[in-house]
């Protein structure tokens, strides 16, 4: 009878999706690098990148714990966490509104997959935050904490989409939308890593060896189904900061948190 199927590769790095992809690489002892392109990761790369701590909570927590303004009250941070509104000194998942916003302030945010992911990856030696903005970073980052010996594995999660944000919530949409721009994130952060030295498995090798020219990769990641949902409600200038390449030296790393109170980023 055959031995157990162990899905995870040998190599040093390996890419997976979602929650779920997270929570496995966590179990194992991996660093966890969370990629949620449009908007989570470029979003708390700039915040972090201006001094701020981000205190991440997924949404089913955030109503639990009686919604954003309730949360905020009772961490005394800034709330990022209500819908995009375009305007002025409206902080939000955008990363636009996260441009101007005073250094050393604390924010809470939310998301539907990258804070997701975070909270999957509990158990895991370290959590990265990348996006295009800070591939190279992020490698870096990783590359060091394998040779230190913290992780013997780097699990590179592009977080994804749901259905219902492009269906108007349409009840019969449900689950996992792969995200073309998640995938060329973590394809990015992939290839830093080869570039590295390291090991890539499969999943990882064909997503890096998709970059090409940077430039065209990322007018490419401009039209994804994702980017044009933002352009068409107001937020073009988001698409374009995400879309930005190496531009950020700046890392989020989780630092704490448990599944009660959300977790906290903050720069690595």
């Amino acid at each position: 009878m055959p031995a157990e199927f162990d899905p995870w590769p040998a190599p040093q790095v390996h890419l997976e999706w979602g929650a779920v992809g997270a929570r496995l690489a966590a179990e194992r002892g991996d660093v966890v690098v969370v990629v949620d392109v449009l908007s989570f990761s470029t979003s708390v790369t700039i915040a972090v990148g201006r001094g701020l701590r981000c205190l991440v909570v997924p949404g089913p927590l955030l109503a639990e714990l009686g919604g954003p303004d309730v949360v905020a009250a009772r961490f005394g941070v800034r709330s990022a966490a209500t819908k995009r509104t375009p305007g002025p000194d409206r902080l939000s998942l955008s990363p636009a509104s996260l441009l101007t916003v005073e250094p050393g302030a604390d924010l809470l945010v939310t998301s539907l997959n990258g804070a997701a992911v975070v909270a999957a990856a509990a158990a895991a030696p370290r959590v990265l935050v990348g996006c295009l903005r800070n591939a190279s970073a992020v490698a870096r980052i990783a590359v060091d904490t394998l040779r230190a010996g913290t992780a013997g594995r780097v699990s590179v999660v592009a977080c994804g989409e749901q259905w219902t944000t492009i269906t108007d919530g349409r009840p019969d949409a449900q689950g996992l939308r792969p995200g073309t721009e998640d995938w060329v994130g973590a394809g990015l952060i992939c290839e830093r890593l080869a570039r590295a030295g390291l090991r890539l498995s499969s999943e990882a090798r064909l997503a890096a060896a998709a970059m090409g020219d940077l430039g065209v990769v990322a007018g490419l990641v401009a039209e994804t189904v994702s980017a044009r949902e933002l352009t068409h409600r107001g937020f073009a200038s988001d698409v374009a900061l995400a879309i930005a390449v190496d531009v950020d030296s700046a890392v989020a790393e989780r630092t704490h948190g448990d599944e009660r109170t959300g977790w906290w980023l903050a720069p690595a």
